[in-house]
């Protein structure tokens, strides 16, 4: 069993977790959702709880339930959804078998917002993960006043140039909504550019997590064998 260097919020992390980040990886569950609680808790903690942030684990759960296994109930109305939501963020992965924990192979990035009631989708390999986010929109509707079919729009944005940074991309523009709401609340645009995370940007955004990673890590004494930042 790998050592345990991170204990954060909802998320353990352990040595081989934060080793994703360096190099081309693909990203774990672990990472991802510490990210998202890093934005919820140090980024952005004055938006809690008109901004949810749901990792890729909580939001295969609520898919895997569905609109009529209770998935809402179970996952998001705990958290104030939809009544005190102005914007949630949903990491989608593309896991087809329940039984395979850490399965998968893509991750994109689910939004909803309050002001139109509508789900929009950023995929940064446009179409692979059409299904898996409108399984994810469609539990997640179920909560909504009318439990109407979720309305998704598949958004235009940036596109990865590998097959591994997919992980990356839903990190960078999980930030860049949430600052958006930040400063714009609910009116915010939708829109992203497809220049708006570039290649070094990815590379910046993996070096800048496990630096986060590395620090916490270390502030706690549990760094033992972590190469450090930069290295």
């Amino acid at each position: 069993m790998e050592d345990k260097i991170l204990d954060y919020g909802d998320v353990l992390l352990r040595r081989q977790d934060a080793l994703l980040l360096l190099d081309q990886n693909w990203l774990n569950d672990q990472v991802i959702g510490f990210f998202f609680e890093y934005l919820a808790r140090e980024a952005f903690p004055g938006l809690a709880p008109r901004l949810l942030l749901i990792p890729g684990s909580a939001a295969y759960l609520l898919a895997c339930l569905g609109a009529n296994g209770g998935g809402a109930a179970v996952v998001l109305e705990p958290h104030g959804f939809p009544a005190r939501t102005q914007l949630a963020l949903f990491a989608v992965n593309n896991n087809p078998d329940a039984t395979a924990a850490g399965g998968g192979s893509h991750w994109s990035l689910l939004a909803w917002s309050a002001a139109d009631g509508a789900f929009r989708h950023y995929d940064s390999m446009a179409g692979s993960n059409v299904g898996a986010a409108r399984r994810v929109a469609d539990a997640a509707a179920a909560a909504l006043p009318g439990r109407a079919r979720a309305r998704v729009l598949e958004q235009r944005g940036p596109q990865q140039q590998n097959a591994f940074d997919c992980g990356v991309y839903v990190l960078a523009l999980a930030r860049l909504l949430a600052a958006r709401h930040a400063a714009d609340g609910p009116s915010i645009s939708f829109e992203v550019a497809p220049d708006a995370v570039s290649p070094a940007d990815v590379t910046a955004v993996r070096q800048e997590v496990y630096a986060l990673i590395a620090s916490k890590a270390a502030a706690a004494g549990t760094a033992g064998g972590l190469p450090p930042p930069g290295s």
